[in-house]
């Protein structure tokens, strides 16, 4: 359980910034071609979108299972950060969840014990299939 721990925080920050990187990059390039004021400013929230979807968010038991996948995954790749980080980036794409669902789920198992938990046995159930 021990490395599970371990792997869940690492996979977690690793993909914080490369896979929420490409979704910020996809973002800006869809928000390039959109009016300048789409919303009124009062409607904006106060905080992040992501820490708050990861505050309220309940996430169902695909999406833990799609996490805990692509985060066994993305904890088995060899070679330096920069490399990780484009493997991840396309693990989590090939996963089903999008980038922020992704890392809205990471930031919410710091603070969830419960979706913490719920993460661990998906990935231990994972790990213990056999494979092939």
């Amino acid at each position: 359980m021990k490395t599970l721990n371990i792997l869940f925080a690492g996979s977690a920050m690793v993909l914080a910034s490369g896979a929420a990187a490409q979704a910020m990059d996809e973002q800006a390039a869809d928000t390039a071609t959109m009016p300048a004021q789409e919303a009124p400013a009062e409607t904006a929230p106060a905080e992040p979108a992501m820490g708050d979807q990861a505050a309220d968010a309940t996430f169902s038991d695909a999406e833990v299972k799609s996490f805990a996948a692509a985060a066994v995954e993305i904890q088995a790749l060899p070679g330096d950060d920069a490399t990780k980080q484009q493997q991840a980036a396309q693990i989590v794409a090939n996963s089903g969840l999008d980038a922020e669902t992704f890392n809205a789920i990471g930031t919410a198992m710091q603070t969830d014990p419960a979706l913490a938990q719920r993460v661990q046995l998906a990935a231990a159930e994972l790990q213990s299939q056999p494979t092939g």
